[in-house]
């Protein structure tokens, strides 16, 4: 399976390579010094300790320690000098546990697949999911420690839905194999919020604001496996993840798809 790059994981890996240049004199007099340090405990090892397995596995290991050390120094200066490089890590977090719980859905045959980071011109869409039995299901996906902004977040997951809608609406004018059938009764989209981290064992059943429902990760395939009233054809899922696949591909060719072969 194509490995796949969600926004924040972008954004995230952007923001550090643009803070290590603009500190390489730093990042270059740090490596100096380390390079520098390494060759001062070689060099009093190998003189003051008798050949060895025992010196070679120790030499070995402080070496590893000490480049281990210089990286997470910098690792730890970086986020200390970029607050939002924490919230890109923490979305990243909270999509990767989203697409781990939809490939269980996929095995217990809930879904028929997804496209995962849709960059649109108006905004993003963490995954939007091509279920079995339930029309369409825009997921935005959080991690949190806490929820204080429930009403922000439903208003994201509105405009999420509102970008899948006429997405998929755009789509099904178009001539895409398999959707005659969703051209005479297009497919619904359910937009909800997907917590992760603390605030998930917080979230009641049920949990919703502006109509938008608010699901713990850990059931999110219980939640898809209760959606029921629009089923999807297998002609017309596939033609609508190669529609989606084929919109998101010119916007970010470094971002991958994930959507099932449609072969169950």
């Amino acid at each position: 399976m194509p490995k796949v790059h969600p926004y924040s994981r972008h954004e995230f890996r952007r923001r550090l390579r643009a803070w290590l240049r603009r500190n390489l004199t730093l990042v270059i007099g740090g490596a100096a010094g380390l390079i520098a340090l390494i060759a001062v405990v070689t060099g009093l090892l190998l003189a003051t300790m008798p050949a060895s397995a025992f010196r070679s596995w120790l030499l070995g290991g402080l070496q590893v320690g000490l480049i281990a050390t210089y990286l997470h120094v910098l690792y730890s200066a970086f986020l200390a000098h970029d607050a939002e490089a924490i919230r890109h890590v923490r979305g990243a977090w909270g999509e990767d546990n989203t697409r781990s719980e939809l490939q269980r859905a996929e095995r217990k045959r809930l879904v028929w697949g997804w496209v995962d980071s849709l960059s649109l011109q108006h905004g993003d869409i963490d995954h939007l999911v091509v279920t079995r039995l339930g029309g369409l299901v825009a997921i935005d996906s959080k991690w949190r420690s806490e929820v204080r902004d429930r009403d922000e977040m439903a208003r994201a997951a509105q405009k999420v839905r509102l970008r899948a809608e006429a997405l998929t609406r755009d789509l099904l004018k178009g001539n895409v194999q398999g959707t005659r059938r969703a051209k005479v009764n297009p497919l619904g989209v359910t937009s909800i919020v997907v917590l992760w981290g603390p605030a998930q064992h917080t979230v009641p059943e049920g949990a919703a604001a502006d109509g938008i429902e608010f699901v713990a990760g850990r059931k999110l395939v219980s939640w898809l496996a209760k959606l029921d009233g629009q089923p999807v054809d297998k002609v017309a899922a596939k033609g609508l993840i190669s529609g989606l696949e084929a919109r998101r591909m010119p916007a970010e060719k470094t971002r991958t798809v994930r959507a099932t072969d449609l072969t169950a």
